[in-house]
């Protein structure tokens, strides 16, 4: 008896792969891709408005005789799938994934795939594969470059070095093999971004708390002090993680009492105030800021953070517009900050009047600017007791003003006053000499006790004659808001950033420095040493006082303007926002739908 073994018995069938099960037909998708991207009547062309880059991807896949890159076939879904959380965490930066087509991807590939019968299902093949390309090249473009360009944005205020994407291969993600990996390469990995996107993460917990406002204190609330807004205060500092009632109790929550007081303390210091412990308007209107405006304040200045990425290694001196201070840089750690006063705030009207002034041109109709722009620059030379050559705005408005209140008031101050480069007497100019279109004098303070610019003066290349000085006008800086200047910055402690400067410098030191700007130096044998070398040490020095004194290596200079970030203790700071720069920059990528 024979018998008949067959040779698959036990054998399973092999599954059928989507292609087999929805009779995937190649050339029907090849000629749908290449009609719907170049048929004007096509549908694809409506996406226009959605899909960015169309232009450019149709010139990319024209080059390419319109084959498509990612989506070959129905049975494409292990690398759509693999995109798909990349595009989703973009939240984690702070944008909104659907900016990258988060839902539009996996909508139209599901319509493409559904087992259900559907004749649109190359069209939503197609359409997907577009979105794919378009959402990689805004998401690669965005982490690289940013959202916004800020030199378009903030056109008349933004001067720092800009890596601008259009000078960018745009289409380098769409020729890369491992594009998974490129997309983890491109992530900015500056310590300060990743440590903000941890603050991203934390805020985000708060953003659905019922976030009531606090009313305006009256009068201060002091330690020791009874008040009823006591208990909302409370819940907000619990709220916030600034106050741990499960380590210590609060027998009464109407009594501001040393407990409280530390954690309003450190609430006041983290957001730029003054840490007396004293609770006043401008704690209240902090403690009032939503978690949803933490948030998108945290999600602005990772914007920012895109824009420029500092070095990490070299030596360089920040400054932070909205903190008010000046940090010096050593391999990616601050050695020193000290308190910056900058430029005062356009007023309100500013908009209105500047539009009246471009139409008229007459100096009455130009309103103040005296904000300080976010800049780069290279530190170069120290001037020790510096002149003061006074600008025609400052003429027109702080002299005058000062000139009405003091007739000698230029006499008083150690002025000199010039015309047609002959010495006047100062007693002779009158106020409508300082009110006209064009002042024909030059006025010039000497260097002094109450110079203007104090007795030190940074200077650094920059096209708006801004430097960094010291200033014999102290009580701002005890002030929580430091926008009083005209647009330079003044600094509270010079001296240790001129240390820093001189440093490895082969004929001037710090000792040698404060001799020269009378300052008492107790070690005699270096007074003796400079006394001797002082005639060399001026060859740069101009006519009487002032010197100049060279630096044997030029130290760069970022001044810049963010609002929130996580400094070396870890600790979460937010500032208010001097210029309503944050404001413009939120409207924006609102309106735009980024965030």
């Amino acid at each position: 008896m024979l018998i008949t073994v067959s040779c698959n018995r036990g054998i399973k069938d092999t599954p059928k792969t989507l292609n087999e099960k929805l009779n995937f037909s190649p050339s029907e998708y090849a000629v749908t891709f290449r009609n719907q991207l170049t048929a004007i009547e096509g549908n694809i062309i409506k996406q226009d408005s959605v899909i960015q880059f169309y232009d450019t991807l149709k010139y990319f896949y024209s080059s390419r005789n319109f084959e498509p890159l990612f989506i070959k076939s129905f049975d494409d879904n292990e690398f759509v799938y693999s995109l798909i959380p990349i595009f989703e965490k973009a939240d984690e930066h702070g944008l909104n994934p659907e900016h990258y087509h988060f839902s539009s991807i996996i909508n139209e590939f599901s319509q493409a795939t559904d087992t259900i019968p559907n004749e649109s299902r190359y069209y939503h093949l197609a359409l997907a594969e577009l979105l794919i390309s378009d959402a990689l090249l805004k998401y690669c473009n965005d982490m690289r470059y940013g959202v916004v360009n800020p030199k378009v944005l903030f056109s008349d205020s933004y001067f720092l070095p800009y890596d601008d994407s259009s000078k960018g291969d745009l289409l380098q993600p769409l020729r890369e093999e491992n594009l998974v990996q490129y997309l983890s390469n491109i992530q900015p990995k500056s310590k300060r971004y990743q440590d903000l996107q941890g603050a991203l993460k934390y805020y985000s917990h708060f953003k659905d708390l019922n976030w009531k406002l606090l009313p305006l204190p009256v009068i201060k609330i002091e330690v020791g002090s009874r008040d009823a807004s006591l208990p909302g205060i409370i819940e907000k500092l619990i709220a916030l993680d600034y106050l741990d009632t499960s380590k210590n109790k609060i027998n009464d929550p109407l009594l501001y009492d040393s407990l409280i007081a530390g954690a309003v303390k450190t609430f006041q210091r983290n957001n730029g105030l003054n840490d007396d412990g004293v609770i006043g308007k401008n704690t209240i209107e902090r403690l009032n800021t939503t978690p949803q405006e933490y948030i998108n304040k945290i999600k602005l200045n990772l914007e920012r953070f895109r824009w420029n990425n500092y070095p990490d290694t070299s030596q360089y001196i920040l400054v932070n517009i909205p903190d008010f201070r000046l940090f010096i840089i050593d391999n990616g750690k601050i050695n020193f900050n000290t308190k910056v006063c900058t430029g005062s705030k356009r007023p309100s009207s500013y908009q209105e009047r500047f539009k009246r002034y471009m139409k008229t041109k007459r100096w009455s109709d130009k309103p103040d600017d005296w904000e300080t722009p976010n800049m780069y620059g290279e530190i170069s030379y120290i001037v020790l007791n510096p002149t003061w050559n006074v600008p025609q705005s400052i003429m027109r408005e702080e002299i005058v003003y000062k000139m009405k209140r003091d007739s000698s008031y230029l006499k008083d101050h150690n002025f000199k006053v010039y015309l047609n480069d002959g010495e006047v007497n100062p007693d002779s100019i009158t106020i409508s000499d300082l009110s006209v279109e064009r002042i024909p004098y030059k006025i010039i303070q000497d260097p002094g006790a109450g110079n203007a610019l104090g007795k030190i003066k940074f200077i650094f290349n920059n096209p708006f004659g801004i430097y960094l000085h010291d200033t014999p006008n102290r009580p701002p800086f005890s002030q929580s808001n430091r926008a009083v200047s005209h647009g330079c910055v003044r600094v509270e402690q010079p001296i240790p950033i001129s240390e820093f400067l001189l440093k490895n410098n082969s004929k001037w030191n710090i000792d040698f420095l404060k001799i020269e700007i009378g300052m008492k130096v107790d070690n005699d044998t270096i007074v003796r040493e400079y006394a001797a070398k002082r005639e060399s040490l001026r060859k740069y020095a101009n006519l009487g006082k002032t010197t100049d004194v060279m630096l044997s290596k030029k130290v760069p200079l970022y001044i810049d303007y963010y609002t929130a970030w996580v400094d070396d203790d870890g600790v979460i700071n937010f500032r208010a926002d001097t210029y309503n720069r944050d404001k413009v920059l939120l409207e924006y990528l609102k309106l735009n739908k980024f965030i």
